[in-house]
């Protein structure tokens, strides 16, 4: 698997690429691994070519749910270079992804210009998604949430089959799991997705996108339908 399967490191100039991957490690992570904890100053960061991690922030009553998630899209480490992590970063899809030590990353910032312009439009669409998924929290129902949820892990990973269960989900999302299995089987009933055991499959992404309320739609690269 390429790094130019992550979209960070894709279109940057090709001797900067050669600089980049030149300390990269290809690793696999496994569902349930913990990259780095919330408080840690993470040692290295990974840039996903196939596993998804999600951004978790932890509540004072021992629960945690998911503020963002990670893919091909950006790297797993924003917000943490040289300071205590806010948030912890677990890997919630099994897959590969590159390791960089940060030592590294920082250097590629200082002679990475392209990498590092690239970078910094990704950390802005991170926080302005993070914005923006706290409206959707306040504003849209279940069902909204959830296609919006759907649509961006299928924009993290290479796959249309998303392995999650519905207590996974709810958890993820901080719903009860009944409102989440509610919620699933309205899109099932159309044919939008299919369920099965400990996992869902997006059938008509198409239609599912015309369902999607704005917040699924700031800061995407392609119009809305």
């Amino acid at each position: 698997m390429s790094p130019h399967t992550n979209e960070l490191l894709a279109h940057i100039p090709d001797e900067e690429f050669m600089s980049m991957t030149r300390n990269m490690k290809l690793v696999s992570l496994v569902k349930g691994q913990t990259l780095f904890e919330a408080g840690q100053i993470p040692s290295e960061v990974h840039y996903p070519v196939g596993a998804v991690a999600s951004m978790m922030i932890e509540l004072s009553d021992g629960f945690s749910v998911e503020a963002h998630m990670f893919g091909k899209a950006c790297m797993v480490g924003v917000g943490t270079i040289g300071v205590p992590s806010f948030y912890s970063a677990k890997v919630r899809s099994s897959g590969l992804a590159y390791s960089l030590p940060v030592e590294n990353l920082r250097q590629a910032w200082q002679t990475c210009p392209g990498y590092a312009s690239a970078s910094q439009r990704a950390m802005q669409r991170v926080f302005r998604q993070l914005s923006q998924s706290v409206i959707c929290g306040k504003r849209h129902s279940v069902d909204q949430q959830l296609i919006r949820w759907i649509l961006i892990s299928l924009d993290r990973t290479l796959t249309e089959i998303i392995p999650i269960t519905h207590q996974e989900l709810s958890e993820l999302l901080g719903f009860r799991r009944e409102a989440v299995t509610l919620a699933l089987g309205k899109l099932c009933e159309t044919g939008l997705i299919s369920c099965g055991r400990g996992q869902l499959t997006v059938m008509d992404r198409q239609k599912l996108e015309t369902l999607a309320c704005d917040c699924y739609w700031i800061g995407q690269e392609k119009p809305r339908p």
